[in-house]
């Protein structure tokens, strides 16, 4: 296994790179801290590399690839001067907040910044915002947020049997309340950020949230619009003759 880069242009690679922040992303600062320590040890030549160690040497002057270091020169001005990117950020680490599993980190750090707008806060890490926000998870969630609404403010509707009803439990069926068998009023389609990544059906509807009202009731519920259908009066049965 031989070196792909000659050692001037490993030299300018990290120079490059050492001028980044990488303060918000540990994993970057600890990989360009590797990469200082391999290139060291390079000026030994009683001791050359093993294999092994010029195998990740190679991978990780590929991590910090002309492209990608261009990526993360120019991030600051793309965050602060593209509002579809800030959006699907927005969008997006709310799901993730909502999961409390995967990009907590960035995800937190990114709703802080829209929290504090009035502040000069430093843009999200490149790197975690671009892993967080695309792959099949963020693409399900974005494609469902850019969707047209399935639903209008007072539209009449029900849930369907199996739908995902947040805050409708036993103790409303006690009240006399069915959601799945009552008509119920849209109040508002997108009433709380999406926090499921399903797919989008047309027909249907998709994952974002919808609340709605049982006539005749003062709660409010929020279903996915993809489990909501139109109400539809029950027939009246006709007398046997």
């Amino acid at each position: 296994m031989e070196l792909k880069h000659t050692t001037e242009q490993i030299d300018l690679t990290i120079a490059r790179a050492s001028k980044i922040s990488f303060d918000k992303n540990t994993y970057m600062k600890s990989k360009l801290n590797i990469l200082i320590d391999l290139r060291s040890k390079m000026d030994n030549p009683s001791k050359p590399l093993t294999g092994p160690q010029v195998n990740f040497f190679n991978s990780l002057m590929a991590t910090f690839s002309d492209e990608s270091l261009s990526r993360e020169e120019s991030w600051s001005t793309e965050w602060n001067n593209n509002p579809e990117i800030r959006e699907r950020a927005d969008v997006v680490s709310k799901y993730y907040i909502a999961q409390k599993g995967w990009f907590m980190e960035v995800a937190r750090d990114i709703q802080r910044i829209f929290d504090n707008a009035d502040l000069d806060l430093a843009p999200p890490d490149w790197s975690m915002t671009e892993r967080m926000m695309y792959n099949d998870y963020a693409e399900k969630v974005w494609i469902n947020h850019k969707s047209p609404h399935r639903w209008a403010p007072g539209e009449l509707v029900c849930c369907r049997s199996n739908a995902r009803t947040d805050g409708w439990g036993y103790y409303n069926r006690t009240e006399g309340i069915n959601v799945q068998k009552d008509p119920c009023m849209v109040i508002e389609s997108g009433s709380k950020p999406i926090s499921n990544a399903t797919k989008y059906d047309e027909k249907r509807g998709g994952c974002r949230w919808v609340s709605i009202n049982p006539i005749g009731s003062d709660r409010i519920f929020h279903v996915m619009e993809k489990d909501l259908k139109v109400y539809r009066q029950p027939k009246k049965k006709g007398k046997k003759k």
